[in-house]
């Protein structure tokens, strides 16, 4: 069993509690071994030591939305086959970035294959991969195979569930991707996301609910739906819902920033709402941090390595601190993927990701966003990325 122990450097835990300054991040094998002042650690004689002073040790950051690979219902056989291929070289640049899970928002059954072999070890040096099953509408905003009413619903939430789909997707409204449909588009109804989460929550599954305005918000909160994505156009009494439900809000900020509408490769009506979108999403954000709602990150679209250092900066722009930032992309996103009590802090006992920053990111946020400053990525205790000799593993 190999053990490392990096010391001297500042800590964040990602649990919110207080930061830790020359501290010892200490790791056996795959798991958090300890915390603490480094003065107070003692190591065992075969530890391989890593002196980070000035530096600053988070855990592996989570991107808790992202399209791996397209909507299933886009894709034919061979358009599977070449997705995951492509996708397995992506989850490697992810890991470099120091994002060392992804919540994949629209999966399919080739998606798990691809999962499973890094959680096998099959494939190393790619970042974990947490795949959602899509129980969509007809027509709806998400393409693949429908299922409309309660009980095609949960035959679909049935079936992904015994394919082995680690959490589900749906929606409550339209978006910015079909010229066709609107924010406030209606997708599922009440009644039918209903019968999603029931099912899936007698299955031990999450619900993560597209949903950016209303009347789809509110369907999504009466319905329990663990996890509201977007809110583009969220308002103040969906805000209020939210918050007195318990539930967790993913505002994936990214998608509406200039990086996105910006970039000039899009058709117009998708810039047009995107562009319109970005003041009230904002707002939207900073309102529900000032409700103390608990906020997830993640990014939308396809993948882009990096882009959760992006969402990190547009949440501290809503008001988030920057400790508060990243506790939402490893604690809060780790909750909303279901993966809790083994992810998203350091602590003894979880899985030992983490990453060495070079530089505070609690004094600027923005440091995170040079893949530069990502000195060392370190996931289940494997360091899979060492910039501090120069050199990256795997």
């Amino acid at each position: 069993m190999e053990r490392i122990a990096l010391i001297n450097g500042r800590v964040v835990d990602g649990t919110g509690g207080p930061v830790l300054d020359s501290a010892t991040v200490a790791i056996e094998g795959s798991t958090v071994a300890g915390v603490g002042p480094t003065e107070e650690s003692v190591l065992p004689e075969d530890c391989k030591v890593i002196d980070i002073q000035g530096k600053t040790v988070i855990p592996g950051l989570i991107d808790g939305h992202v399209h791996v690979t397209s909507m299933p219902g886009l894709l034919d056989a061979k358009g599977k086959i070449e997705a995951q291929l492509r996708a397995s070289e992506v989850l490697r640049e992810y890991l470099f970035w120091g994002t060392t899970t992804i919540g994949h928002a629209g999966g399919c059954e080739e998606n798990l294959i691809l999962r499973d072999m890094i959680e096998k070890g099959t494939l190393k040096g790619r970042a974990r991969l947490i795949v959602s099953g899509v129980v969509t509408a007809t027509g709806g905003h998400v393409r693949g195979e429908g299922a409309d009413g309660p009980w095609e619903i949960r035959k679909m939430v049935r079936r992904m569930a015994l394919d082995g789909m680690d959490f589900i997707k749906t929606c409550a409204t339209g978006g910015f991707q079909w010229a066709h449909e609107g924010l406030g588009s209606p997708d599922y109804s009440l009644e039918e996301l209903e019968a999603v989460v029931a099912e899936a929550h007698m299955r031990g599954r999450r619900v993560h609910v597209h949903a950016h305005a209303q009347p789809g918000i509110r369907n999504a909160i009466e319905a329990g739906c663990d996890v509201i994505l977007h809110g583009a156009n969220i308002d103040a009494s969906a805000l209020e819902g939210i918050a007195d439900r318990g539930l967790i809000f993913m505002p994936t900020l990214y998608i509406t920033s200039e990086h996105i509408w910006g970039s000039g490769n899009l058709p117009e009506h998708m810039t047009g709402r995107m562009k319109a979108a970005y003041r009230p999403h904002r707002e939207g954000a900073a309102r529900a941090h000032e409700l103390g709602i608990t906020m997830a990150a993640g990014t939308d679209g396809g993948p882009r390595p990096g882009a959760i250092m992006h969402e990190l900066c547009e949440l501290v722009g809503c008001g988030l601190t920057p400790q508060e930032a990243i506790v939402a992309a490893t604690r809060n996103t780790a909750e909303a993927l279901g993966i809790g009590e083994r992810l998203g802090t350091l602590e003894p006992g979880k899985l030992a990701d983490c990453v060495v920053v070079d530089g505070d990111p609690l004094e600027d946020i923005s440091v995170l966003t040079s893949r530069e400053s990502i000195l060392m990525v370190i996931k289940e205790g494997r360091v899979e990325v060492d910039r501090l000799t120069e050199s990256d593993i795997g």
